[in-house]
C-alpha cells in the first residue's frame, strides 16, 4: 500500500440478497476449472485514494495428487475480489 490509501478494519459487500463481512482473518474460495481450489486469506481491507475498496489477501492454492503451494500475497478491488471468490470454507 501507497502513503495514499486508507487501511479500514473491515467492509460490507452485498452479494445477491446477502451481505458480506471481509475483515482481516477472513477466508473465501474458489473451485478452478482443472480442479484446484484457491484460498484467500485476507491479511488487509484498504480504500485508495478514489475511495475503491481493495482487498489484500495470501493465497494458496491446492490440486489434487500435488503439493499445496502458497502463491503468496495478492491485492484486488473488492467487486473483483467478491465476483472470483465466492465461497466461504467451512469451519
Amino acid at each position: 500500500m501507497n502513503g495514499r490509501a486508507r487501511q479500514i478494519n473491515s467492509v460490507f459487500f452485498e452479494r445477491g440478497e446477502l451481505l458480506e463481512f471481509i475483515k482481516a482473518g477472513s477466508c473465501f474460495r474458489r473451485a478452478r476449472d482443472d480442479n484446484a481450489v484457491e484460498t484467500a486469506e485476507v491479511t488487509a481491507v484498504f480504500v485508495d485514494l478514489y475511495g475503491i475498496p481493495h482487498i489484500k489477501f495470501d493465497l494458496s492454492i491446492r490440486r489434487p495428487g500435488r503439493q499445496d503451494y502458497r502463491a503468496g500475497p495478492r491485492m484486488l478491488a473488492l467487486k473483483t475480489f467478491c465476483a472470483n471468490y465466492d465461497e466461504r470454507p467451512a469451519g
